[in-house]
């Protein structure tokens, strides 16, 4: 295979599909434990709070984040904490986030604050009946 760019191209392509293919942000839908053992499920990425309660995104490949108070707050898209501490998200599904060298979040598509209205406590089910 010919890549324009020579061989350091070629790898840069290489390590830019590892880092996609190991980033735990690509993940969508998502399930973790709590303190108790107990596993929830959401459809974007879990997270627990300071209380070890698990919250996930309500939203398919959404993100959850938390803040420098303990609390999980989720969103559409990818989620970023600003330098003050305020989390923004994406406003589409799946939309990538960037913090910038000033601290401010930048988004696909438009950035929204994370709510705890866009997270969900699911318990997951069981194959046990």
């Amino acid at each position: 295979m010919i890549i324009k760019g020579g061989p350091s191209a070629y790898l840069a392509s290489i390590w830019l599909l590892a880092m996609v293919l190991v980033n735990p942000a690509y993940i969508s839908a998502d399930c973790l434990k709590d303190r108790y053992g107990e596993a929830y499920c959401g459809a974007g990425r879990c997270l627990a709070d300071s209380n070890g309660i698990v919250w996930c995104s309500r939203h398919f490949d959404g993100d959850a984040e938390r803040t420098s108070d303990g609390q999980v707050l989720c969103g559409k898209g990818h989620c970023a904490k600003r330098s003050d501490g305020l989390v923004f998200c994406s406003t589409e599904a799946g939309g990538a986030v960037l913090l910038d060298s000033s601290g401010h979040v930048r988004c696909y598509g438009q950035c929204e604050p994370a709510t705890i209205e866009m997270c969900e406590h699911t318990r997951a089910g069981s194959s046990n009946k």
